[in-house]
């Protein structure tokens, strides 16, 4: 006999972790909670100082105010390093912008957090909901929807039946594979080029620099680092790749100049081609996409897990008020509200930011005296300033209680 579940999430990485932990806290008033199996292909990380080389991800003040409503902060907050000030600036131009922590009154704009921290810490949570049942490590082999349920088959043979099946699988979402989703890529024609530095000062600022190539952005990090990604053509990206240490910190302090002293280490480099990914459609019968599965944005904002988070947000929120009713987890006007509900976020995020890419990844000269002249004017007026803030942190329709 095939387990049974109200819900089965596929990826239990960032989204998927959090989901789960959201839909494992949810009761109805007569005790009753959804019964949830998360399935995730890679072994559940033990707790440890990570390395120098740990990849980093950038959270919104949003989002922080999201893990904070389901107790994630305190765990993740003494791993953090916050981001009191963002500079925006155009390389050879005389655009830029700063957006301070300050000027919103607001503790920071965002909090840059080591994902070999965040798993531990999300696992022991999920560790703690006895209605979570973890196959790890495990994936997903094949998925069969039927009328009231979908049945899965895993990768390690065993079967199991749920009335809603997530897809948290990422960009190369199996899910979305199996459902027959089809998947819109719109490659950049870049790569981007990650890894971490020293330097000789952290004021806790990012920066995000647009140069001819295209952008490149520094997210604090604690012991004096910064995870970098350097956006740039591939053929530049691997001959940046080869060289050697002290040849590639003098090319990124040329590029990005010196408002954080002298560069004096780089960790291991790693590079990946970008693409705008969206999914033709999020929902399909039993079935919904949230985070990388449903979306791949460019990195020249930060945006991918933050949306990633409102996705994980919105469907929580939804199936909760199905719980409250006694409702089918996995029926079409509880999917379908879902979709109606993220729609605009989703649209107006993936499009503002393939718009950033190709206009400053345009070295045309009307062009870079426009968007010169449009960041001075973010500058100048408060008001369109907090606009680009609000998105900055995550605020849409109003500020996160």
């Amino acid at each position: 006999m095939a387990e049974q579940f109200d819900i089965a999430i596929v990826g239990g990485a960032m989204a998927g972790a959090t989901l789960a932990l959201a839909l494992a806290a949810q009761r109805r008033p007569d005790g009753a909670r959804w019964s949830i199996a998360l399935i995730e292909a890679h072994p559940a990380a033990e707790p440890s100082h990570p390395g120098y080389d740990s990849r980093a991800i950038a959270l919104a003040e949003g989002s922080v105010r999201r893990l904070a409503r389901l107790g994630l902060w305190p765990g993740l907050r003494p791993h953090a390093q916050a981001i009191a000030q963002i500079q925006v600036s155009d390389r050879g131009h005389f655009g830029g912008l700063t957006m301070s922590a300050e000027e919103y009154g607001v503790e920071a704009l965002g909090q840059v957090v080591e994902l070999e921290r965040v798993g531990p810490v999300l696992w022991q949570a999920l560790a703690r909901h006895d209605n979570v049942r973890l196959y790890c490590p495990d994936g997903l082999a094949s998925l069969e929807q039927r009328q009231e349920r979908v049945a899965l088959t895993l990768r390690s043979g065993e079967t199991l039946e749920a009335r809603l099946v997530v897809g948290a699988d990422g960009t190369g979402s199996v899910v979305r594979e199996q459902l027959g989703i089809p998947l819109e890529r719109h490659p950049y024609g870049q790569h981007a080029l990650i890894a971490n530095i020293s330097c000789e000062d952290n004021p806790g600022i990012a920066f995000e620099r647009f140069t001819r190539e295209g952008p490149l952005a520094l997210l604090p990090m604690n012991e004096r680092r910064y995870s970098l990604v350097w956006v740039q053509t591939p053929e530049q990206a691997e001959r940046r790749h080869q060289l050697d240490e002290d040849a590639f910190l003098n090319e990124l302090q040329s590029a990005f100049g010196y408002r954080l002293g002298r560069l004096t280490k780089v960790g291991q480099r790693a590079q990946y081609p970008l693409a705008l990914c969206q999914a033709e459609r999020t929902t399909h019968h039993r079935c919904v996409l949230v985070g990388n599965a449903a979306q791949t944005v460019h990195p020249i904002a930060g945006q991918g897990f933050n949306l990633g988070l409102r996705d994980v947000e919105a469907l929580a929120d939804q199936l909760n008020e199905a719980l409250q009713q006694s409702a089918d987890p996995g029926a079409f006007r509880v999917l379908a509200a879902y979709a109606e509900q993220r729609a605009p976020d989703r649209a107006r995020v993936t499009g503002a930011t393939d718009a950033l890419v190709k206009l400053f990844s345009n070295s045309v000269r009307p062009v870079a005296l426009g968007r010169n002249l449009g960041l001075l004017a973010l500058a100048l007026f408060p008001d369109i300033k907090a606009g680009l803030a609000k998105g900055a942190m995550g605020w849409f329709g109003g500020r996160p209680q």
